[in-house]
């Protein structure tokens, strides 16, 4: 069994055996040990309990997830009756066989939409090695030409003025290395996109995306030997194909690129920090200005409100790093209402890319404080716990007399 197993989430609305009572019913098992479900409502029950089950980290990153819970429900089925806890026995005894697997080397074969100087030409981040090139070597441009005839209308392998890039992990199975792959690739291109992306759009076109780095459209995945690893292809469904970006002072781009990676290093919460601006660029992919602005927010929840709770902090938390924090929370709230009313109600603002336009600012500058102060703080609870404090010079003096005087206290009791 995995170290952390899977379990299923402890939401007391939730009753995963009434739904795999329906795929009992649904199931038979053929003559040659196939197990097959009769009508189509199985995909309903299938996504209700892939919702209700919490898989750890270590497992979603490695493992394909709806690949196992299949499986996971066939072992369960052919067993006998489905029950809740045999599902969950059989689906961690998979994940434990499948975890044991040697690691492979695999190479994710992409570009972005970036030319000129770069940061770097070839870097560790992680354990996980990413390689910009002027050209694709022959040994993968030829193997992901076998790729041409599966790809759907419209879709490329190459594009004009991109970059192509080569990124080497290691892993259990392919899914597990194209999530390493690509989760690292979006965190080099987080960083660059923070002193990239423009900071508001006068004129232009409304229906791009705000991030001017962006990946291509095809990722492919080879072998060592460039061969593909599956026919398999990972597509960007957000593609879209502009012009490619090159930086005005790239030398200014290397520079903060560079002291970003030094101050991550010693920041004791980089994880969420790491979390945060996946978030915050694939956010910033989107077409849609709506939905963009949604999960841009979320990536200001991610640092200012981790764990969903007092959304109202976020506001607070978020103006505390400006010298002008009233009318930046003025700003904030603003924000922070758009983003409930087309959360819940469903409302279309057309001057939603304004609004991610300043989302983006204030994701930046609260990034940018985390770093500022990286090695200061040992968690971000306790990041968040300075936030909190007021912002006027006569508040703060009057609270540091009270701590004074608390000290003063507990220093002469007993």
């Amino acid at each position: 069994m995995p170290k952390v197993p899977i379990k299923w989430k402890s939401s007391k609305t939730f009753n995963p055996q009434i739904i795999l009572d329906k795929i009992e019913e649904a199931k038979s098992i053929t003559d040659d040990g196939r197990v097959t479900y009769k009508g189509w409502d199985y995909h309903d029950y299938f996504a209700s309990i892939y919702a209700m089950v919490d898989v750890p980290a270590k497992i979603m990153n490695e493992l394909n997830v709806d690949s196992l819970l299949s499986r996971g429900l066939s072992r369960a089925a052919k067993a006998g009756k489905i029950t809740h806890q045999s599902f969950i026995q059989h689906l961690n005894a998979l994940a434990a066989e499948e975890l044991r697997v040697k690691e492979k080397e695999y190479r994710l074969v992409t570009s972005l939409s970036i030319w000129g100087k770069l940061p770097f030409k070839r870097r560790l981040f992680d354990k996980v090695q990413v390689r910009f090139v002027d050209q694709l070597p022959e040994k993968y441009h030829a193997n992901r030409s076998d790729l041409s005839s599966s790809l759907n209308n419209g879709m490329k392998l190459r594009h004009s003025g991109y970059t192509d890039v080569i990124v080497t992990s290691k892993a259990k199975s392919i899914h597990g290395a194209a999530s390493k792959s690509l989760n690292t690739l979006d965190f080099v291109r987080a960083l660059m996109s923070l002193f990239s992306n423009s900071s508001m759009e006068l004129f232009g076109n409304t229906s791009a995306p705000i991030n001017k780095i962006r990946l291509g459209e095809i990722h492919s995945l080879h072998n060592v030997a460039g061969k593909l690893s599956t026919k398999q292809y990972w597509y960007e469904p957000n593609f879209y194909f502009s012009q490619s970006f090159q930086h005005a002072q790239p030398e200014v781009l290397v520079k903060n690129f560079r002291w970003c990676l030094d101050k991550l290093e010693i920041c004791k919460y980089d994880r969420e920090l790491k979390d945060s601006l996946l978030r915050f660029v694939r956010a910033l992919d989107e077409k849609d200005a709506n939905s963009a602005a949604i999960r841009l927010w979320g990536a200001l929840e991610v640092l200012a409100c981790p764990g969903g709770a007092k959304y109202d902090k976020i506001v607070k938390r978020c103006a505390f790093v400006f010298d002008e924090p009233e009318y930046h929370e003025q700003v904030l709230e603003n924000l922070r209402e758009y983003r409930n009313g087309t959360i819940h109600a469903g409302d279309q603002s057309q001057r939603a890319k304004t609004f991610c336009y300043q989302m983006q600012f204030y994701f930046r500058n609260l990034f940018l404080f985390h770093l500022y102060w990286a090695g200061k703080f040992v968690t971000l609870d306790e990041a968040n716990t300075f936030l909190d404090l007021p912002t006027e010079k006569s508040k703060l003096l009057f609270q540091k007399q009270q701590i004074d005087e608390a000290i003063k206290y507990r220093r002469f009791q007993g």
